[in-house]
């Protein structure tokens, strides 16, 4: 069926793909502690918090898995965060392979260039882009636990730890995220610029890297760098006096740089004030920047649907950084928000449903960081029911590969085609 060809069709079915290769993995005898018993949920559960970097999960991965097992783990949060459709590619570039008309189709529906990049040069910049993050935050990492780990273990949890925040994956090998290491400045920092450097996006850092000054950026480079600091400075501050005398400034900044989708946490969640997790939810909806290896609805939805709105108001074009924003793009942006909102409110009163003795405000904020690919969770995650993890698995898959991807693989190719008119109707609105 021609629909099967479509580049939606292939980012729907790869990262679903990912997901059951990652589930047969972590299944393996090899992949888990002798002794310790792996419900298949809580395998697939963690296989879809991986490839979706989310963070999530009901298992302690220190505890549960092998050397082996924490290695596909790393594994599939690299694929998940560099996407199963940039690896392709990259490979086939380095190969020396040409890509063809469907290869660059499918690469315009995942990074939403509209084939306006070198391919073959930004797919290896991006691969380049990780590795050299990753492997300055190893170091770092090497140095901020050298009084708490040595030897193979240090190099190891070092390395895992770099991706994870890198990829804003969220999960971890110190047994209880990192609650231990709230006074560990150096950690608390780099992990924090791996998160915020990975939610940039591939697009924002070649640009950077190419560009060089700010009146060269594109449009889309300027909302990204201009809304990151607004939301983590707004986050920290929002944070740091809704917790007032609970927490430090660092751990403020700190909470609200993991809020842009990547999940570690210092704090105990389920003692914040509900303003606080509200706050959070907010920042967590929002998430980072488009083709990032962070979630939510972006940065760039956010500033569009909102300068739409101040538009409207004024009677006037949505006009940013003297460019008219198109038509389409207003429409898209209010589209994703409007049904991440509603997908979000669904999620969490479906795990109200099937968790009644649970606080209310702590599934709603386990559902937005499901659905955000974030991986807070307010020490719920661990006692939901089968259901309700399949439900948060279903919200990671959903959140990663995106509500336009899902739409435009039931979009019928001939949609507007038609000979029929109809006449406008008017409809009085509020």
């Amino acid at each position: 069926m021609k629909r099967k060809s479509s580049p939606y069709f292939i980012i729907v079915v790869g990262f679903f793909a990912l997901i059951l290769i990652g589930f047969g993995l972590l299944m393996l005898p090899i992949s888990v502690k002798e002794g310790v018993s792996l419900k298949a949920v809580d395998a697939f559960f963690l296989s879809a918090s991986a490839v979706c970097i989310t963070g999530l999960s009901p298992v302690n991965l220190i505890e549960t898995f092998t050397g082996f097992g924490q290695a596909v783990i790393a594994f599939l949060v690299q694929v998940g965060g560099l996407g199963f459709v940039t690896i392709a590619m990259t490979a086939i570039a380095m190969i020396g392979v040409r890509l063809g008309i469907m290869n660059r189709l499918l690469l315009d529906e995942t990074l939403g260039t509209g084939g306006r990049l070198d391919y073959r040069r930004f797919l290896l910049r991006a691969v380049g882009f990780t590795l050299v993050f990753e492997l300055i935050g190893f170091i770092f990492n090497l140095i901020a636990l050298r009084q708490d780990y040595s030897g193979g273990e240090l190099v190891w949890i070092s390395l895992f730890h770099s991706v994870s925040a890198f990829n804003n994956a969220g999960l971890d090998l110190f047994g209880g995220s990192m609650a231990p290491y709230s006074d560990n400045i150096l950690l608390l920092l780099n992990t924090s610029l791996l998160t915020i450097v990975g939610g940039l996006g591939f697009i924002v850092l070649n640009d950077v890297f190419l560009a060089r000054k700010w009146k060269r950026f594109t449009v889309h480079t300027k909302i990204v760098l201009v809304m990151t600091p607004v939301l983590l400075l707004a986050g920290t501050l929002a944070i740091f006096f809704s917790e007032w005398g609970k927490i430090d400034f660092m751990n403020a900044f700190f909470m609200s740089a993991m809020a842009r989708t990547c999940g570690f946490s210092t704090q105990a969640l389920e003692q914040w004030n509900n303003a606080s997790l509200c706050f959070l939810d907010l920042l967590m909806f929002i998430g980072a920047g488009p083709v990032s290896t962070g979630g939510g609805i972006k940065c760039t939805t956010c500033f569009v649907f909102l300068a739409a709105l101040i538009a409207l108001v004024k009677g006037k074009p949505t006009v940013v950084f003297r460019r008219r924003i198109t038509r389409e793009a207003l429409i898209h942006a209010m589209l994703v928000t409007v049904l991440a909102f509603v997908y979000a409110f669904f999620t969490g009163m479906v795990l109200c449903a099937f968790e009644p003795e649970q606080n209310a405000l702590f599934l709603f904020t386990e559902g937005i960081s499901a659905l955000a690919n974030v991986g807070f969770s307010a020490a719920v995650t661990p006692t939901l029911t089968v259901a309700s993890k399949l439900i948060l698995s279903l919200a990671m898959y959903v959140g990663r590969v995106g509500f336009m991807t899902l739409l435009l693989v039931f979009r019928k190719r001939n949609q507007g085609s038609g000979s029929l008119h109809y006449v406008s109707a008017d409809i009085i609105i509020g």
